[in-house]
């Protein structure tokens, strides 16, 4: 089936019927995105993050009173 007569066919149906039709692609792209995302894999980003050796340290009184 193409795309033309993909969209002939959805044309045809019923408003309630094509808004069921819609709902179900907005499903299926959630899922295939869901699946995209799923398939991350362990040490993907490793060397590309790096974290200041500081990061866990308190912050001073300037930066909570917003003093440069």
């Amino acid at each position: 089936m193409n795309s033309q007569q993909l969209v002939h066919e959805f044309e045809v149906l019923a408003p309630e019927l094509q808004k069921q039709v819609f709902d179900f692609v907005a499903f299926l792209r959630k899922q295939q995105i869901q699946q995209q995302l799923s398939k991350r894999s362990v040490g993907e980003y490793q060397n590309k993050i790096h974290i200041a050796d500081d990061f866990d340290a308190p912050l001073g009184d300037d930066y909570w009173l917003g003093q440069p």
